[in-house]
């Protein structure tokens, strides 16, 4: 079942908040990944707030991207005004 970006954006937020740190999906921008034998094409997580550890951080994207139809979790170090 294929499911929207707010849906992946909430449940993203769900699995992130447990660890003090909120989800973006920037507009537009895509990663290929691989689904089978098919490429696949999904939104790119941003996760942002305090740093909580490489550790926490490696938890939080191996979860999001095992759970949702989610290629590549980053860490948002900076964002431009």
């Amino acid at each position: 079942m294929l499911i929207g970006e707010p849906e992946i954006l909430a449940r993203a937020n769900e699995i992130a908040q447990r660890y003090g740190l909120s989800v973006e999906i920037p507009e537009g921008i895509q990663s290929v990944g691989v689904g089978g034998d098919e490429r696949t094409y999904t939104p790119i997580v941003f996760l942002i707030g305090p740093f909580p550890g490489w550790e926490v951080i490696e938890k939080i994207s191996s979860e999001i991207s095992s759970t949702l139809p989610i290629n590549r979790v980053t860490y948002q170090i900076a964002k431009a005004k």
